[in-house]
């Protein structure tokens, strides 16, 4: 019986030692915040391979196409955001835009709006993107609706279902030769279901994500798409990206490592203190400085050697003594140099 509980005790140890390090999602370190820039690689879409604990998702073969950058916008400054009665973060793909509601808690899609401004979804009962925290084994579903809008007339509705769940971990393999470890895959199932005075139309999109600690956009995507009209077959249509430059401990052959430091600055405006964060994934020299509009420097929040890592810092113009206003942020690690606009009320 003794030798029993040992080895049960062992089993447990060994269950528990193979989940830790794993990613979890929050709102700090992988949610929506202004002026951020996420470039991906436009790939061929393949089979997202399996779920579970512990799996190798080898896509070192995928076939690279276009680059593509994404923007996190100020939902205040965008140019969509007289269209929405709420929201306070879009992101910007291809010239279109995707209103969120980010909080500590969930990250919401409030709407939709086509390049042109000519579309636009508007939901009243918002669909949950991500829930935080979020990690290997989470999931939540639920359902949606809003209307369906073109040129500021309603001319349909739409609605559907969620279900989003942490369905795998373990080794991803990307063309760019980087070996990542300790990986969660993200599965969205989404259906959504469009009604007009002439029919209705049926779309299922299939998204599996892949998350890395130290990176806050996924590091691939893939997606598949069924649409299905009333009196017709369905059509199937693929998407699928993922970002070159990230990396971790356990890469090898990085690509260009302090290319992409990921810096972010939130809430962009803000009334107290602004957080700075970024990634440096080697050991280099690093100095943080802040500058007024006439180019004189008000703050040196860093200027050290620093290991490699997640790096997160703040700032108050307040608590220094000077009025609000326009700050320029500059921050250098290593060859790399990066500026960013401050606005504090």
């Amino acid at each position: 019986m003794r030798m029993k509980k040992i080895l049960l005790l062992a089993a447990f140890t060994v269950s528990v030692s193979s989940l830790l390090g794993q990613v979890t999602l929050t709102q700090e370190t992988h949610g929506f915040f202004a002026d951020q820039k996420n470039p991906m690689v436009l790939t061929q879409y393949v089979d997202p391979g399996v779920s579970g604990k512990n799996v190798v998702w080898d896509f070192s073969k995928l076939e690279v196409h276009n680059s593509f950058t994404g923007s996190i916008e100020n939902y205040y400054t965008s140019k969509c955001c007289s269209k929405f009665s709420k929201g306070n973060v879009v992101l910007e793909e291809f010239g279109n835009f995707f209103v969120f509601e980010s909080t500590p808690t969930s990250l919401e899609q409030i709407g939709y709006m086509s390049g042109n401004g000519v579309t636009r979804f508007e939901y009243s009962k918002p669909f949950i993107k991500m829930r935080y925290p979020f990690t290997f084994g989470s999931t939540y579903s639920g359902n949606y609706d809003g209307n369906y809008i073109v040129n500021d007339k309603v001319i349909g509705s739409i609605s559907g279902t969620f279900l989003v769940e942490g369905d795998g971990f373990g080794k991803l393999i990307l063309p760019n030769g980087s070996v990542l470890d300790n990986v969660l895959r993200v599965k969205e199932v989404r259906t959504t279901i469009q009604v007009f005075s002439s029919g209705s139309t049926l779309i299922t999109d299939i998204t599996y994500r892949w998350y890395v600690s130290q990176h806050r956009f996924p590091v691939l995507v893939l997606i598949r798409s069924e649409v299905m009209g009333q009196n017709s077959e369905p059509v199937v249509s693929t998407r699928a990206a993922h970002n070159r430059n990230v990396m971790n401990a356990t890469t090898a052959n990085p690509h260009n490592p302090l290319s992409n430091i990921n810096l972010s600055v939130y809430p962009n405006p803000y009334t107290d203190k602004v957080k700075i964060e970024f990634i440096t994934t080697e050991r280099s020299q690093v100095n943080l400085s802040i500058y007024d509009m006439s180019g004189k420097m008000v703050s040196e929040i860093e200027n050290l050697t620093l290991d490699a890592g997640l790096k997160r810092y703040e700032f108050s113009a307040k608590a220094l003594g000077l009025t609000g206003g326009t700050y320029i942020l500059k921050l250098k690690a290593g060859q790399v140099e990066e500026t960013h606009k401050l606005i504090e009320l």
